[in-house]
């Protein structure tokens, strides 16, 4: 089956773990869902005079997927970030907080005829991976956790698809204003590594080797950026570890369908200026990681729909 056809959806659950029952599913932007279930049996721990193995063991069932975008907003990305955010939407903001928001998956394969489903249930995702090089389209990497997978030949009765929407060119660094980074003085951004983390883990008990539940762990939001390096105190204001430091990026080129990542706790070490040799220019990489911020009540926000 050829990969050019498939079709990758989500739909948001009201019940965790259930599909809804006529569900109007978001198709993606992916270029690729990775991962697989991992169904574990291992050989009985027991010796016979024979030496052979008689019986084997199941152990516990485990969802993990993986879905890459290129970084563009439409319906599909909002539930995605709902999930990674662990809260609602509010007036398009959106705050780290500890709510199950869940999703069902489905992965549609083009199989002439007869076309294969595969849908995983009970889906939160547990990271967000962050990527923007000049030239080139910003990724999104959502990692998932999920309680269960089934398969089908046909489509869900009565399930409806909604084509991507807003349907605009995917996001490059030439569309991103920096706002503010760090108190940095108009600072000249070439790339940055962001990841998002809720730690989630799954749970289990007893009548079930797949998991009944998954749990939040901490949350985090870090990564890496590098600026040309302009002036002395592009590194040395950092050599000491700076405290509620400010992150503001508006992403994206089409008014009202932009995101804003924000951050005003941020903190910011251990700088480090490359040297490219005979030819080149010379970068400050800086490290971040996002604190709780009280005038927010967060540690992150993400705006959508900006003008």
């Amino acid at each position: 089956m050829d990969s050019a056809n498939k079709q990758t959806a989500v739909i948001a659950e009201v019940t965790v773990g259930t599909t809804p029952a006529t569900p109007a599913f978001l198709l993606c932007r992916d270029s690729s869902v990775t991962g697989a279930p991992n169904r574990p049996a291992s050989r009985s721990p027991e010796r016979r005079s024979d030496r052979m193995a008689a019986t084997m063991y199941k152990g516990v069932n485990t969802y993990p997927k993986s879905i890459v975008l290129p970084y563009s907003r439409d319906a599909a990305t909002d539930v995605l970030w709902t999930s990674a955010f662990g809260s609602a939407w509010a007036t398009n903001v959106l705050k780290a907080g500890s709510t199950q928001l869940t999703f069902t998956l489905e992965e549609k394969y083009e199989g002439g005829a007869t076309d294969p489903y595969r849908r995983l249930t009970g889906c939160q995702v547990d990271s967000v991976s962050i990527g923007f090089q000049i030239g080139q389209p910003g990724s999104l990497t959502f990692g998932l956790k999920a309680l269960g997978e089934s398969t089908a030949t046909t489509a869900i009765a009565s399930s409806t698809y909604a084509a991507p929407t807003p349907y605009d060119d995917p996001i490059t660094p030439a569309d991103i204003t920096v706002s503010s980074l760090f108190g940095l003085s108009s600072p000249q951004v070439v790339s940055m590594q962001a990841t998002l983390s809720n730690n989630l883990y799954e749970k289990y008990k007893w009548g079930s080797a797949d998991p009944f539940g998954v749990g939040f762990g901490i949350f985090e939001f870090s990564g890496t950026v590098q600026v040309y390096f302009q002036a002395l105190a592009d590194y040395s204001t950092f050599a000491t570890r700076q405290t509620a430091q400010t992150m503001d990026l508006v992403i994206g080129g089409v008014a009202n369908h932009k995101d804003e990542l924000y951050c005003a706790g941020m903190d910011v070490w251990n700088p480090n200026v490359d040297d490219p040799g005979q030819t080149g220019t010379h970068l400050v990489t800086l490290n971040f990681f996002a604190r709780y911020y009280a005038a927010d009540a967060t540690a992150l926000k993400l705006t959508r729909n900006v003008a």
